[in-house]
């Protein structure tokens, strides 16, 4: 008897850009960085953290080794609460070489209430950010992923943490009359220089053909639309192949690397591919990041940096040791 497929949760509603959307171009912090400690733009810290605006970056990078842990959301729609803690846990071990795990289910119910909404409805992304710099995050242990308390109103306590995340700050790399070609090369720069992306994208149903080698293909005309999903960006490789197995599909070369949010079981031990393509035709939009001055000073970001630990930016690739994160917090 062949084993039921686990539910799997979506929860990503798109998102349209906005011109006070703020960018890496913004050379003042917004005004509610300003307001809580980011004295620093996104423009000067993404420059102190050797993020060119403009260069080659590398034919493949993989941040997985300062990735936390995969997540399961199961059948709730919390892909954005889980993409928001991912992109937050994955900064902190990065810097400073541990995290505590996040509560997912207190970012989703954070977000929601800054969206006036009940029920299981989804996320904007924009929204999760704002929760995230507004209300903070609680350990998981305070807000336990329960699933069916998932409009349980969360207690004065875990909304104390705010303190804790006053000066991160979040930035778009869509934002209006970006090309397609302009935030691929974005996103990509900033994977490189160590700095990931969350984003959502359309889900159809050839991802089914994804379940065991975490390989999307990108759609053919009788794929149908599943849904949508927020999923972390942990790199790429330009040299990446996909195919579909459909009649007259046409392979992809190029692809992002991505943390899902569908346990370890789905894909190469809860991560995946999707196809540049996915990019370049507008099937993956609303790339948002975040940074922190906290972060930048420990000097673990930059191009360098990263190659360097991956092993290729030095003669025997010591220095990966150094990177391997001390504690983690399960």
């Amino acid at each position: 008897m062949e084993q039921e497929e686990p539910a799997r949760g979506m929860g990503w509603l798109r998102d349209f850009p906005d011109i006070r959307d703020y960018t890496l171009d913004h050379d003042d912090p917004p005004a509610t960085g300003a307001n809580r400690g980011g004295h620093k733009s996104v423009k000067r810290l993404l420059a102190q953290a050797d993020v060119p605006r403009a260069s080659a970056p590398p034919s493949s990078i993989d941040l997985r080794r300062w990735m936390p842990p995969v997540e399961d959301q199961g059948s709730l729609g919390s892909c954005t609460a889980n993409a928001g803690v991912g992109l937050l846990e994955y900064f902190e071990r990065r810097a400073f070489g541990h995290h505590i795990n996040a509560s997912r289910l207190f970012l989703y119910k954070a977000t929601r209430n800054l969206l006036h909404a009940t029920g299981d409805t989804g996320a904007f992304l924009r929204t999760t950010m704002g929760a995230l710099a507004l209300f903070g995050v609680p350990p998981e242990e305070y807000c336990k992923y329960t699933v069916a308390e998932y409009d349980k109103e969360p207690d004065a306590f875990c909304y104390a943490f705010a303190q804790n995340y006053q000066s991160i700050q979040y930035y778009r790399h869509d934002p209006p009359g970006t090309s397609a070609k302009a935030l691929l090369d974005s996103v990509k720069t900033a994977i490189a220089a160590g700095l990931p992306s969350m984003f959502g994208f359309t889900v159809y149903s050839s991802i089914e053909r994804a379940r065991k080698s975490g390989e999307i293909p990108f759609p053919l005309d009788r794929d149908d639309v599943a849904g949508g999903h927020a999923v972390v960006a942990a790199g790429y490789d330009d040299a990446k192949v996909i195919r579909h197995a459909g009649a007259g599909a046409v392979p992809t070369t190029g692809a992002l690397l991505i943390r899902n949010s569908w346990g370890v079981a789905w894909g190469q031990a809860g991560y995946g591919w999707l196809p540049y393509d996915y990019v370049l035709k507008g099937l993956a939009v609303d790339w948002w990041s975040i940074v922190k001055a906290e972060w930048v000073d420990t000097g673990q970001f930059g191009i360098a940096a990263t190659l360097q630990a991956m092993g290729t930016g030095g003669p025997d690739g010591a220095e990966c040791r150094r990177w391997e994160p001390a504690i983690v917090d399960q």
